[in-house]
């Protein structure tokens, strides 16, 4: 079970600090982001400036809170992704192709494959924060090369999702080359 914490909170620490720093490396980043949240929002809703805010905000305290209580950052990491997911598949339903954004610069339009892996990554923030809850304090006990076998297994899942759009392109028949500029 401690292993399992120590994979879930690694990988969701890196995937939300990843996304986090892809949207605040330069206005120009954080621009756009604003813009493709701005498009990806119901009509109703158009305020665009604070929706983006509160986005890269609520990802930031993921990622703060995730090495002090990780039951609590893997809680609301499972809560933020799958808002993102029921968000996504709001606009894939609306015909909305603007990007994501999630992890930067990508141009590729959102879809279902987005919602997939935000549903991934909420099972697995799940199933970590109730083992969390069974073992409060992971590292206490835990052998070095498990602490280990689960750094690289968090790293190899937080790589995996940062790149699913490409991954997701392998495995589609049909797919169309993604432009990373």
């Amino acid at each position: 079970m401690r292993y399992l914490v120590l994979v879930a909170a690694a990988t969701l620490w890196v995937v939300f600090a990843v996304s986090a720093v892809s949207k605040l490396r330069g206005r120009a980043a954080y621009a756009a982001f604003v813009a493709s949240t701005g498009r990806l929002l119901p009509p109703r809703f158009r305020a665009a400036r604070p929706a983006a805010l509160l986005v890269v905000v609520a990802e930031l305290v993921v990622v703060a809170t995730l090495p002090v209580v990780p039951v609590a950052g893997l809680v609301l990491g499972a809560a933020l992704l799958g808002a993102f997911g029921v968000a996504i598949l709001g606009a894939v339903r609306r015909g909305v192709t603007a990007p994501c954004r999630c992890f930067g610069a990508s141009a590729r339009p959102l879809g279902v494959a987005a919602a997939v892996r935000n549903g991934l990554l909420a099972v697995l923030a799940t199933g970590g924060a109730a083992a969390a809850a069974a073992v409060p304090a992971p590292l206490d006990g835990a052998h070095p090369a498990g602490v280990a076998i689960a750094a690289f297994g968090a790293l190899v899942l937080a790589v995996l999702t940062i790149s699913f759009d490409d991954v997701a392109d392998l495995l589609t028949p049909g797919s169309v080359a993604v432009d990373r500029t």
